[in-house]
């Protein structure tokens, strides 16, 4: 009796942490398909529809943020301009947050032939190494916070998918970029 209790506590005890770790893979699958360039690795670990309407979502209200700053809320044809920049933002964000965007992004450089060297780069090609805080803000969400210096700009939100299976379901963009 005492070895079943003790078999079942560690059984118990193993599922816990694999539950905990879970998030921590995917997160390293992620970094992989990043690394590798594999795009249908990656594009396994996004939910697409979720991240769509929270990329929309954060664009759209800068803009309105932006058009409500330049125009002012006097401005009839404000309305109309946002009207018409939030159809084709959404087209623009339909077509670059789907799978073929990610294979597209991943396969392609995304630096373009003209730009200059940076001259601060390593000669080897080594890239720095991302600095970023990882953790759980709740049960079924994880954050993935980009660190710039002292402050942290941006997030990626993983979203439980099961017991074991996380998604990447959010981008929160950051605070600069969304200002522009």
């Amino acid at each position: 009796m005492k070895k079943i209790t003790i078999a079942a506590a560690a059984a118990v005890i193993a599922v816990a942490v694999t539950a905990y770790a879970s998030p921590y893979y995917t997160l390293h699958q992620i970094k992989t398909a990043l690394a590798e360039r594999n795009a249908d690795a990656l594009a396994a670990h996004v939910d697409f529809p979720a991240l769509r309407a929270s990329v929309k979502t954060q664009l759209e209200a800068s803009m309105a943020r932006s058009i409500e700053a330049t125009a002012g809320s006097g401005n009839p044809l404000a309305a109309l301009g946002q009207s018409i920049a939030s159809a084709m933002l959404g087209k623009m964000v339909d077509t670059m947050v789907s799978p073929a965007g990610v294979v597209a992004l991943v396969n392609k450089s995304a630096v373009s032939p003209q730009a200059e060297p940076n001259p601060d780069a390593p000669a080897d090609g080594a890239r720095k190494k991302a600095d970023y805080s990882a953790g759980y803000a709740g049960l079924n969400t994880f954050i993935v916070r980009a660190k710039d210096g002292n402050a942290q700009e941006g997030a990626l939100v993983l979203l439980r998918h099961g017991v074991w299976g996380w998604k990447l379901s959010s981008i929160e963009i950051a605070s600069a970029m969304a200002a522009r």
